[in-house]
């Protein structure tokens, strides 16, 4: 997929949100704690996962917004001068390098964003609304910012900036959605 704008981004990352919310709706306890294996998330697993994660990208979408402001505010480069090198523009830009990177590779997450398994998936619902909810209150920021040269590095792609770290949400759920459905499947 193409993103065009902040509000491209937003509205993806709210479908695949959707989808996930509707996926895990209703499931029972013996679902929500199926494992097919010791060493396989379940259901309860993936939504506190993803729940880790997302609070962490609102924490850094705060840090990356905050460098854009001190940056722009120490900034004295006149923009006029045909010397001074440009930054490529945000948009339009694509994550499907970025997806077929990594579709058919395990990744093992970061200690930080690990589940540790004993959290009620009512719980991390929960977080994922508020996590959710926090992450559209920065959106008037991010659609205000120019935030295409601040970077911080993802632990599968490398240096990305605030806008595709946004779209990796979305990407990160998607992913998981699909191995919630295949595990829901195994059940």
């Amino acid at each position: 997929m193409n993103y065009h704008s902040v509000a491209e981004i937003y509205e993806a990352i709210d479908d695949t949100r959707k989808r996930l919310l509707a996926r895990l709706a209703d499931l029972n306890a013996e679902q929500q704690n199926f494992r097919p294996a010791d060493d396989v998330w379940c259901a309860a697993d993936i939504a506190e996962h993803l729940s880790i994660t997302e609070g962490q990208i609102v924490k850094l979408m705060n840090k990356l917004l905050a460098k854009a402001d001190s940056n722009a505010a120490t900034d004295t480069t006149d923009s006029g001068d045909a010397n001074t090198a440009q930054t490529p523009p945000a948009f339009p830009f694509t994550l499907d390098h970025f997806a077929e990177k990594v579709r058919d590779i395990k990744i093992n997450a970061p200690e930080s964003v690990r589940p540790c398994g004993t959290i009620p998936l009512a719980d991390s619902l929960a977080k994922l609304r508020e996590s959710r909810a926090a992450l559209h209150a920065l959106r008037p920021r991010l659609e205000a910012a120019d935030l295409s040269a601040v970077l911080f590095p993802h632990p599968a792609f490398g240096p990305i900036n605030a806008y595709q770290w946004l779209a990796v949400t979305g990407l990160h759920e998607a992913r998981h959605l699909k191995q919630l459905e295949r595990l829901l499947k195994d059940e």
